[in-house]
């Protein structure tokens, strides 16, 4: 252990044999060094006992977060929909891209569609072409399946992706609080005087988000009657049908279903019920916030202004590579009032009938 003076990166460069500059960048773990340079560098500087200057890393920020940034300056959104606009095709797909496009610009910086299943294109080939066009930071767009993967040469680059869909690896997140935007969707139901409250998903769309809808469900279930639980209607792919729906329905008698599934509501037509009028719906994934639907707007503009905001400091950090501690960035979702509800004296008057 060094003791006495401040241990400098002077200090450190002459005991490793190597230049400040090397030392500076092997303490800031960029990749343009090798592992074991940094490696090596980094036990030595432990063994000195060096800590760095607080207020010279706080101007540093300062001065490369103040200097101007060229307009042409790029980072990746990074598709792999089997078509190469499939991903937009999905509303809060395109309000991701909106968001994170909106904040980029904000500090200075082109965000670009790379499509990875192009023609001729391989997870090798799209890390030399971001590489050598010096495009170091990356957000990945959902995946087209759930517990994706994705192979990229990930030490060259800061990288964070948007939602649940990708499994591995593990990068930093940003994603709706899907947890909090069901129990708040819950509360104001029972603000509103609903009971019987169902839960229709397809399985694949429970999966796609970590089961956050669904373990939230059931944690605010509980403070329901038990006379008044209605059982997940939660249902492998082949089985989401109108009439497996109908047969729920029937069974169960829920006041209101809580989905994200559209199709829901002509279904009901179908089945002869009145949506409001006879059953509720909510939308966890309201397109919009115009009321066509009640339910929870997930602000998708601002997970991707968020996603943004932490990849360009990642950056400016030099954190490159697989996180060992992956953070997740969770914004909350907002109530919408809609058409798809009755208004609380409705239901009260329906109550007392």
């Amino acid at each position: 252990m060094h003791t006495g003076k401040q241990v400098t990166l002077k200090d450190i460069a002459r005991k490793a044999g190597v230049s400040v500059m090397t030392v500076s960048r092997a303490l800031r773990n960029q990749a343009n060094l090798s592992p074991g340079t940094r490696i090596r560098i980094r036990a030595i500087a432990e063994e000195m006992g060096y800590r760095p200057n607080p207020l010279v890393s706080a101007l540093m920020t300062y001065r490369r977060a103040a200097r101007p940034v060229s307009k042409n300056l790029t980072r990746a959104f990074i598709t792999s929909f089997p078509s190469r606009g499939g991903w937009s095709d999905i509303r809060i797909n395109r309000d991701f891209f909106e968001g994170a496009r909106t904040s980029a610009d904000r500090h200075g910086y082109k965000l670009e569609e790379f499509w990875l299943r192009e023609e001729g294109m391989t997870s090798k080939r799209l890390s030399t072409v971001l590489y050598s066009r010096d495009i170091g930071g990356m957000i990945v767009a959902p995946l087209p399946v759930a517990l994706g993967h994705m192979r990229l040469d990930w030490e060259k680059f800061s990288a964070i992706t948007l939602g649940y869909s990708l499994a591995r690896p593990q990068l930093h997140r940003a994603v709706n609080h899907q947890f909090r935007s069901m129990r708040l969707a819950m509360r104001q139901l029972r603000k509103l005087g609903y009971q019987r409250v169902g839960l229709a998903l397809r399985a694949s769309i429970d999966e796609r988000v970590d089961h956050q809808w669904v373990g939230s469900f059931l944690v605010e279930q509980r403070r329901s009657k038990p006379a008044d639980q209605v059982p997940l209607f939660v249902v492998q792919d082949k089985d989401w049908r109108e009439e497996k729906l109908g047969r729920w329905l029937h069974e169960h008698q829920p006041d209101v279903i809580i989905s994200q599934h559209e199709e829901i509501l002509p279904w009901l037509e179908v089945l002869c019920v009145r949506v409001a009028e006879e059953v509720g719906f909510i939308h966890l994934n309201c397109p919009d916030q115009s009321g066509r639907f009640a339910g929870i707007y997930q602000n998708g503009p601002a997970v991707g202004a968020v996603a943004v905001d932490f990849l360009v400091g990642m950056v400016q950090r030099n954190e490159r590579g697989i996180p060992e501690l992956p953070h997740s960035i969770l914004v909350d979702g907002t109530w919408q009032d809609g058409t798809t509800l009755k208004a609380r004296q409705q239901i009260a008057d329906l109550t007392r009938q």
